[in-house]
């Protein structure tokens, strides 16, 4: 999953909302907190979704081996 790109996204979109979380507790005035509040709200949202798009870690997949055909020992 780290390869993937969404991955990335993901992480940034949750930096970005963490830092507007913090904002919104330094700020004072309380129409700004609430704005900060908002969007982080949907980054966090759409970080949501993100994850749910990723794929899965090929780690744990099993891989069937396929069956061959059979060999001619004619000589």
């Amino acid at each position: 999953m780290e390869s993937f790109t969404g991955a990335h996204n993901l992480r940034n979109l949750l930096s970005v909302a963490a830092k507007l979380r913090h904002l919104a507790e330094d700020t004072l005035c309380q129409g700004d907190r609430s704005l900060y509040l908002m969007a982080a709200e949907a980054l966090e949202k759409r970080a949501h979704w993100l994850a749910a798009a990723l794929p899965e870690d090929r780690h744990e997949e099993t891989i069937e081996p396929l069956p061959h055909p059979p060999v001619d020992l004619v000589i």
